[in-house]
């Protein structure tokens, strides 16, 4: 079962980052989703250990970058 739903949320993430890509708002919308679902998997998982809080802070500082420039992205498929 966690196997299929870790390659889920990788497999989101990358889609995520073909929108990105493409400077699409899908993306970075599925990039939040992705995001989160991640998070607390990790948190669930208790897979919390240094290397979770160094790419937990790089994404935050990613998602701060992407919802600076959200309203210049296109919003069409």
């Amino acid at each position: 079962m966690m196997p299929a739903v870790f390659g889920v949320l990788v497999a989101a993430n990358f889609i995520s980052c073909v929108g990105l890509w493409f400077y699409k708002q899908w993306g970075v919308q599925l990039f939040l989703l992705a995001f989160f679902a991640k998070t607390l998997f990790y948190i669930l998982t208790a897979q919390t250990g240094a290397f979770f809080y160094v790419t937990l802070s790089l994404n935050l500082v990613f998602i701060g970058i992407l919802l600076g420039h959200y309203r210049k992205m296109s919003p069409n498929l």
